[in-house]
């Protein structure tokens, strides 16, 4: 696994924390969309709600280069990488891999291999 795999499973670890992801994208987006469009918070903040998730009512659009720029990337990052990382977080804690080895399973194994080379390595021994 490279690095920045790694670094995103880290960082998704937790549902709260894709939660968090989504509110932060949620807050800056309102944010940047009252500041561009000179609406008031709460307004913005259901405007970002509503183009997070794709709905897109119409009752209010970005007009200026800088609002149109933070709607390009809110309808971009929710619906490509937080709903995709919810989805994947919720499936993976309800999916069970069946082949997958637990702790001391894994330890029996690795008993037993240091037990086989030794033994290999005795009958070697012998054969020399």
């Amino acid at each position: 696994m490279s690095n920045i795999n790694k670094l995103i499973a880290r960082a998704t670890d937790s549902f709260p924390e894709i939660i968090a992801y989504y509110l932060a994208t949620l807050t800056v987006s309102g944010v940047l969309f009252a500041y561009f469009e000179g609406k008031p918070l709460f307004e913005s903040f259901w405007w970002a709600c509503v183009t997070g998730l794709t709905i897109g009512y119409g009752d209010m659009y970005p007009v200026t280069v800088g609002g149109k720029i933070v709607a390009i990337v809110l309808m971009h990052v929710v619906p490509l990488i937080i709903i995709p990382l919810i989805v994947a977080r919720l499936l993976s804690t309800v999916i069970e891999d069946k082949n997958v080895f637990s702790d001391a399973e894994q330890e029996a194994l690795k008993s037993d291999i240091a037990a086989i080379k030794k033994a290999l390595k005795i009958e070697k021994a012998k054969e020399e």
